[in-house]
C-alpha cells in the first residue's frame, strides 16, 4: 500500500513543525535520563566497593585460618569427655573454652555431630554433654567389611540401560 501524495505531505509537514526548541528539549531529556542511569551504577559501584572493602580482611583471615578436620575435633571433645568426672561436662566448658569464635563454633558444630552420630547425648535443660560412645562414626566406617569380601569402591557396576 503506497501512502498518497497528501498523507505524505502531511507527515512531513509534522515532521518539520517539530521546532528547535522542541528538540533540544528532547535531548536534554535523554541526556537526563543518562545521568540519572549512570548515578544508579555509580551508587551501586559504591556500595559494591564498601563490601568489597568490609569482606577482604574477613576472607583474608579465614583462609589464613587452619582447616576444620571434624575427626581431630571430634577426638579431642571425646578425650576431654573421657577425662571428666562421670564423663559429664557443662557444653560452655566443653566448647567455649575461652578460644575465638571461629574455634568455639568448629567445637560446637562438632559436639552436634557427635550427638547426631551417637558419641554423646547432649541435654537441654542442664546444658550438659554427656560421653556414650568413644567409638567415632570414621574409624567404624573405615574398619567396615562388605559383605562380599571386596574392598569398598573396587566393584564394578553394572550399566544401567536408561
Amino acid at each position: 500500500m503506497a501512502l498518497e501524495e497528501s498523507q505524505r505531505e502531511a507527515l512531513t509537514n509534522a515532521d518539520i513543525k517539530i521546532s528547535y526548541g522542541d528538540l533540544g528539549r528532547e535531548h536534554v531529556s535523554k541526556f537526563t535520563d543518562e545521568a540519572r542511569s549512570m548515578m544508579r551504577v555509580s551508587e551501586l559501584r559504591e556500595r559494591v566497593l564498601a563490601w568489597e572493602n568490609t569482606i577482604a580482611p574477613i576472607l583474608e583471615t579465614e583462609e589464613g585460618a587452619s582447616p576444620y578436620d571434624i575427626c581431630a575435633y571430634s577426638r579431642r571433645l571425646i578425650t576431654k569427655l573421657s577425662g571428666s568426672s562421670g564423663e559429664v561436662l557443662q557444653l560452655s566448658e566443653l566448647v567455649g573454652g575461652g578460644g575465638d569464635r571461629r574455634e568455639i563454633s568448629r567445637l560446637f558444630l562438632t559436639s552436634l555431630m557427635l550427638a547426631n552420630s551417637g558419641n554423646v547425648e547432649l541435654n537441654q535443660n542442664d546444658q550438659t554433654c554427656k560421653l556414650l560412645s568413644r567409638k567415632l562414626q570414621s574409624e567404624v566406617l573405615e574398619a567396615y567389611v562388605l559383605p562380599s569380601g571386596d574392598e569398598p569402591g573396587t566393584r564394578k557396576r553394572k550399566k544401567v540401560p536408561v
